[in-house]
């Protein structure tokens, strides 16, 4: 069961209580680390669509590293995403002959290392294995390797919107890639591969959790009881709770050489593992901790959907802060060109010290693909010190429904490479300034 609400304003004011002590990124050396307090790495991976200018030099890119980690795996390999769709897969993952497939290494990686006696676990969800039901079924049936589909509609009304892996136990990546050949080459993502085993720990327990589900085996013991209200009135009662007990951050190394701290959290509030936060306190947090700017991209943002489902959560937090003179940049895809997201973004582009933009990515010369061509990766960074990384879009279900994971950042070692990366979709040709009172036509997905 969740945190209370309480508990999660404590634990805002206990994160950045703790931030106070380092001061500044860069300004005050780090606490030492210790052998129970390792230290780990950070790396940004993008995926971009060829034929665009969209690639941030700095980053890797995603299908060249992905085989290498899963290559080099020993031990055991967990992956969740939405779907699995290879070129060719299903109903729609299709695509002119040009277009090369680059998830092909790494389904073959995992194949591999279950060939070779690794412990290999896949999970997606349900209701897109209808969709895409090939590559589940081919690793449920390799031996040493298993896959499960979990319907998360009964339990919590959402999907598992999740996308990451582990390795080994002590690597991780989370991004907003799914395990689709669209998204290597032909959608631009972003993601995290950390090196860091309290934080693989913390990830596999979202897994463990959902995995138990998936096999009708229930949640098990991971779940810890409601904390009461009471007993949250002073910050010091938070932090001596069990259920706090490892919210201290991971100290990563970017590749620069500059020391980051990192917390993972996931949603829905409804389905959280014992010591994992929920992320959408957080968010709000971040946000309304901002002073001087806010930068933020996501495929979709909306307030209201087509159900009237109503989530002001992020979008007041967005307003404060320009209220408060915090210059905030929104990017989101031409996918919310739509009747029931529209209104909203015009609203928020009305408002002095906003500005929000839709990315529109040309189609291939050589043939449409659908459910390509489009900008999907999902994260923010406030004033150039702190950053979000995570698989959710900005709307009530992804938070309140859905299984989804989030990764946060204190330090300018990994804000700016984000920044940096905003820069180059914010400034790029395929940008258009959201007009007010303008009228927009949605653009073909399939």
């Amino acid at each position: 069961m969740p945190l209370a609400p309480t508990a999660y304003r404590l634990l805002a004011l206990v994160i950045l209580f703790i931030f106070s002590l380092v001061g500044p990124a860069g300004c005050a050396p780090p606490p030492a680390t210790t052998s129970a307090d390792p230290l780990g790495t950070l790396q940004f991976l993008e995926s971009w669509p060829e034929g665009t200018v969209l690639n941030t030099p700095a980053f890797s890119e995603a299908y060249q590293i992905w085989p290498q980690v899963l290559q080099g795996a020993r031990k055991s390999i967990e992956v969740g995403s939405f779907y699995y769709s290879r070129k060719g897969d299903g109903r729609d993952a299709n695509g002119p002959d040009s277009a090369a497939d680059r998830l092909l290494p790494s389904t073959a990686a995992l194949r591999s290392a279950a060939e070779r006696g690794v412990a290999v676990r896949v999970l997606g969800d349900a209701k897109f294995q209808k969709n895409y039901p090939e590559f589940l079924a081919e690793m449920d049936a390799l031996p040493g390797a298993a896959s499960r589909a979990i319907d998360l509609g009964p339990l919590w009304g959402g999907v598992m919107h999740a996308k990451y892996f582990v390795v080994d136990d002590h690597i991780l990546y989370v991004g907003s890639q799914n395990w689709d050949w669209r998204a290597l080459t032909q959608i631009r993502e972003l993601g995290a591969l950390i090196d860091h085993p309290g934080l693989a720990a913390k990830l596999k327990r979202v897994f463990a959790m959902d995995w138990a589900l998936a096999g009708g085996e229930g949640a098990g013991g991971d779940v810890p009881a409601a904390m009461d209200d009471a007993d949250q009135n002073h910050i010091h009662q938070a932090l001596a709770d069990p259920a706090f007990a490892d919210l201290r951050p991971a100290r990563l190394q970017a590749p620069d050489g500059r020391l980051v701290d990192a917390y993972l959290a996931a949603s829905p509030r409804a389905g959280l593992p014992a010591g994992i936060p929920w992320d959408l306190p957080l968010l709000r947090e971040m946000i309304d901790g901002a002073t001087k700017s806010v930068r933020c991209q996501v495929l979709s943002y909306h307030v209201s959907d087509r159900d009237g489902g109503y989530f002001p959560d992020l979008d007041v937090a967005l307003r404060r802060a320009a209220a408060r003179g915090v210059q905030v940049r929104l990017l989101v895809s031409n996918w919310s060109k739509v009747s029931y997201k529209l209104p909203w973004l015009q609203s928020l582009a009305a408002v002095r010290n906003i500005t929000v933009k839709f990315s529109n990515i040309p189609q291939l010369r050589d043939g449409f693909i659908p459910y390509g061509r489009v900008e999907h990766p999902k994260y923010m960074v406030v004033d150039g010190t702190a950053a979000w990384v995570g698989t959710s879009n900005w709307s009530g279900d992804y938070f309140h429904s859905s299984r989804n994971v989030s990764l946060f950042f204190r330090g300018a070692g990994a804000a700016e490479p984000l920044e940096e990366f905003f820069a180059r979709g914010w400034d790029s040709p395929y940008t258009e300034v959201v007009d007010p009172c303008g009228e927009y036509t949605p653009p073909r997905r399939k």
